[in-house]
């Protein structure tokens, strides 16, 4: 939908008789956000006529501003105007426009019910003032949804916590949101059952079920359903009677007073059994020393479990009949046996068993003064007179031999520490075990130094667990704290060094308890936040902040935001500069952040003063060198050029300047804030051309081209135009027919003279005639002369490529080409000037590049003894194959040179001579031209 907003007022004031001139004030603006909701920042456009010297705009709270088209930021509602005053060199014109900026609305919500054990609608209302579009978002996934009422219902269809946002809309159009996290809370109440059961039938079970997270939503009732088929209402504790054996799973379902449901089961919970029978047990040896195992079989029917009791203080339960035990008792000992049955016991008969010797048996306290000291005392009982003791103390001590004993140890630790009692005639021995635990107490809170407000965890070091029965803290700031956990979080809300005390409650009666005192544990900081202007403080220009924040000791600070009052905000530990497009005062903010996420900040109020107007012009901002030029500075301040490269005066506004290159000249404003401005002016100096030539004298070959090369100008002109591509560049190319004189002049630019013009003289020689000769054929293998004829005049000679040639500088050369070639000929005169023409050789492949003999006579005597082929122009033999007069085949290769004496035939035939008579032979050979050459012939074998 549309949010509509309303401008109250727009008025045009025209100060001079309301009629329109061509010097005249204007504007327009667009606004961001264009609702004009608070804050806005309005972006002004220029469109005053005429040429004005100076613009002056007024935000109307104080700000303003000298810029062409500056923003302002306006961050309360309310009406705003703006004017704009032009100045021009005889008057001045102003313009404003009216318009109005909107609140921007505070939004807040309330739901009926927030918390819920099972999934329900909840109802909202939008406690907004001022709102007139909401739109819903419940955090479940569903859709937002978009209202003009002020309440609205939303179902949820799962357990879980759900942020809701509600975004508000007023009645300009202006939104903000807010956003409740884990505003609406569904979780189902937690029920637990009592640990499984087991007896004989029938067995009467009882039952206790625990509810949790039902503080908002009580339990109104519990359904049993007890696995045996019957099912009962009742209440949290109940029992039930089970007549048949077996193993039950329990269902418990609990109802609550929203009329949530929770079901759970639970599996094994009850075991029914009959009793087994005929239980019996034996123990061998029925009498043993102490510590000595004594093996104990039960026999029993149906029995899978078996429950002992050994008469020394011990009991144990297994699934195995046959066992063995050792006994830390001596005398006369009863063992006891119960076997079970899914949870229903048959008792046995007693057995007794005899247990002879010492039992050792030891105490030991640690010297509270020093903590590695423990002094043992031997409690063993049954000893005789001469009996004999060893103590081993667990840390490869030596072992001691006294009764009592005082072991010191060195290195914090848990030992286990064993005493061995033997009797004097050496029948028995007996040995007895305690860990003993060495260590030195100590606590740390991981940090010297924490931030205000944050908290410190702490955690004790070194003692075991298992001695401990309490901790109490006792903290500097006054406050204590007992515990049974190792460590302990505090928040620390004030700043200051604090000592910390540890005390130690020991279980162990052997352990005293102990103090562990820290003094100055603790440091708590926290930084603070400040910030200064460095230097000046001027609308439109930069703006630079120091930050002079401090920090706690060694707590280094590492996040820094800046709200710079103008639209923009940085992270930086300095703000890079910043400009305030118009005069007035503005809310600087800074927050700073330390390596402990401590916070602190601190808002000022930065004034910020009207910069000076300056422009710079001047009536010819582009002269040629050795001119002048006069300059002017257009100021509501005092005016100092910067710039004095031959500049008249420094401090008047109208200097003349007459720099010899060109020359940026710069002036500065002052006003009496102390505010400067700056303004500058790029003279551009033509420097006067330098005409220079690559070459005054060219030859050039009739019919042929040259460039003219020319520099030390940006603007050419050649003359005359004679065969001139183009006589206004520095190159200009030229085919002349006969000999001509260029003149070049040049400027650097047209507002400026040509300079004195400079010549280039072109001399036209004659070009030679040559002609190759005709193209020629000639057979592979073969060579021919090549003659090439020309005119009196050409003095050099050059054929091209050089390939197969004997002699490629002379007019008549001679070829022994391999392949079908095309050569020019080049002929040079005095002149250097040339003329080309062009020949081709082309080959033919014929039975004349070959030569095979018709008759061989293989006797031995090195003259004629080899039938094989010769020639030239021939790249290989691809096969040569020889018949008898009957069609035998007597000689095959393949693939082989010509001229090759050992390629060819001896007149041998697996390994024999053949006899004087005429042959045939078959060739297949490829030419140089690649063309595959075919002969046959006779051949007559001469003895």
């Amino acid at each position: 939908m549309k949010y509509p907003f309303r401008t109250l007022l727009l008025l045009l004031v025209l100060l001079f008789g309301g009629k329109l001139c061509a010097q005249q004030a204007n504007f327009n603006y667009t606004a961001s956000p264009s609702t004009l909701c608070s804050p806005v920042t309005i972006t002004l456009q220029n469109t005053t006529t005429g040429s004005p010297v100076m613009y002056t705009w007024d935000f109307g709270d104080g700000r303003t501003s000298h810029d062409v088209n500056p923003q302002v930021i306006y961050t309360s509602g309310g009406v705003k105007r703006i004017t704009l005053t032009a100045k021009y060199y005889n008057t001045e014109s102003s313009y404003y426009k009216e318009f109005t900026v909107a609140g921007t609305p505070v939004p807040d919500f309330k739901a009926d019910v927030t918390q819920s054990c099972k999934v329900y609608t909840a109802n909202f209302t939008d406690l907004t003032p001022d709102g007139a579009v909401r739109t819903w978002t419940f955090g479940d996934g569903s859709a937002p949804v978009t209202t003009t009422t002020a309440t609205v219902a939303h179902a949820y269809t799962k357990a879980g916590k759900f942020d809701v946002t509600l975004k508000v809309a007023n009645a300009n159009g202006c939104t903000q949101q807010i956003v409740k996290s884990a505003y609406i809370n569904i979780s189902l109440p937690e029920v637990t059952m009592s640990a499984p059961v087991a007896g004989c039938v029938p067995y009467q079970a009882a039952f206790t079920a625990t509810s949790t997270n039902t503080t908002n939503d009580p339990v109104t009732g519990y359904t049993w359903e007890f696995g045996d088929g019957i099912t009962q209402n009742g209440n949290a504790a109940i029992t039930h009677t089970y007549a048949q054996t077996g193993t039950y799973t329990v269902t418990l379902t609990v109802n609550t007073t929203s009329g949530c449901t929770i079901k759970k089961t639970y599996d094994r919970q009850v075991r029914a059994g009959n009793p087994p029978a005929n239980v019996s047990f034996t123990a061998a040896p029925a009498a043993a020393c102490t510590g000595e195992p004594v093996r104990l079989i039960a026999n029993a029917q149906y029995a899978d479990t078996y429950s002992w009791d050994f008469g020394d203080g011990t009991q144990q339960e297994t699934t195995s009949n046959d066992i063995r035990h050792s006994f830390n008792a001596n005398g006369n000992l009863t063992v006891k046996l119960k076997a079970g049955s899914n949870g229903c016991y048959t008792t046995a008969t007693p057995v007794p068993v005899t247990i002879n010797g010492p039992v050792s048996a030891f105490t030991y306290t640690r010297n509270c003064n020093n903590k590695s000291e423990f002094s043992f005392t031997n409690t063993s009982s049954n000893t005789t007179a001469n009996a004999t003791y060893q103590w081993d103390f667990g840390d490869n001590s030596a072992i001691e031999t006294t009764r009592d004993a005082v072991h010191n140890y060195t290195t914090p630790g848990k030992y286990t520490v064993r005493l061995t009692v033997q009797d004097n005639n050496g029948t028995c021995t007996h040995s007895s075990f305690q860990t003993v635990y060495y260590f030195n107490a100590d606590f740390t809170t991981g940090v010297s130094a924490i931030c205000r407000g944050s908290n410190a965890t702490y955690e004790v070091l070194n003692v075991p667990l298992e001695l401990v029965a309490s901790y109490t803290w006792t903290f500097g700031d006054g406050t204590t704290q007992n515990t049974n956990a190792q460590s302990y979080t505090k928040n620390w809300p004030a700043t200051g060094v604090y000592d910390d005390q540890l005390t130690i409650h020991y279980s162990n009666p052997a352990y005293c308890d102990e103090v562990v005192r820290k003094t100055a544990n603790i440091s708590i900081l926290a930084p603070v936040a400040n910030f200064n202007l460095s230097g000046g403080a001027c609308a439109g220009q930069p703006v630079s902040f120091s930050n002079t924040s401090v920090t706690s000791p060694n707590i280094p600070l590492t996040n820094w935001q800046w709200d710079l009052g103008n639209g923009l905000a940085s992270a930086s530990q300095t703000p890079p500069a910043t400009k305030y497009s118009a005069s007035g005062n503005y809310s600087v903010k800074l927050v700073i952040t330390d390596a402990r996420n401590c916070k602190d900040s601190i808002t000022k109020t930065v004034t910020i003063n009207p910069s000076p107007f300056l422009k710079v012009n001047a009536t010819n901002p582009k002269i040629c060198e050795g001119t002048g030029t006069p300059l002017n500075a257009i100021t509501d301040g005092n005016v100092q050029w910067l710039s004095t490269d031959n500049i008249s005066c420094t401090f008047c506004t109208a200097p003349v300047v007459s720099p010899l290159s060109s020359t940026k000249y710069i002036a500065e404003a002052t006003n009496a804030y102390g505010c400067t401005m700056r303004d500058s002016l790029n003279i551009t100096v033509v420097p006067k051309p330098n005409i220079t030539v690559a070459s005054s004298d060219i030859i050039v070959c009739y019919g042929s081209s040259t460039k003219l090369q020319a520099s030390g100008a940006a603007l050419y002109n050649w003359t005359p135009l004679d065969g001139l591509t183009n006589n206004k560049i520095a190159d200009p190319i030229t085919t002349p027919a006969a000999d001509v004189t260029y003149q070049v002049t040049g400027t650097n630019d047209p507002m400026c003279p040509y300079s004195a013009p400079v010549t280039v003289k072109v001399s036209v020689k004659p070009t030679p005639q040559v002609n190759a000769g005709k193209d020629q054929t000639i057979s592979v293998g073969t060579t021919t002369t090549l003659m090439a004829t020309g005119s009196l005049d050409v003095v050099k000679w050059e054929w091209s490529p050089t390939d197969y040639l004997s002699f490629p500088n002379s007019p008549v050369t001679i070829a022994n080409v391999r392949k079908p070639m095309t050569y020019s000929v080049t002929g040079t005169n005095r002149f250097g000037c040339t003329k080309v023409d062009v020949m081709e050789v082309n080959l033919v492949c014929g039975s004349d590049a070959l030569f095979i003999p018709n008759s061989f006579s293989p006797n031995g005597d090195g003259v004629n003894d080899v039938f094989y082929p010769r020639g030239k122009g021939i790249s290989f033999v691809k096969s040569l194959r020889v018949f008898n007069r009957w069609g035998q085949e007597v000689y095959h290769r393949e693939k082989f040179n010509t001229d090759d004496i050992s390629k060819g035939w001896d007149g041998y035939f697996k390994g024999q001579p053949q006899s004087a008579d005429v042959y045939i032979y078959f060739l297949e050979a490829y030419c140089d031209t690649n063309e595959l050459l075919q002969l046959k012939g006779n051949l007559t074998l001469l003895r």
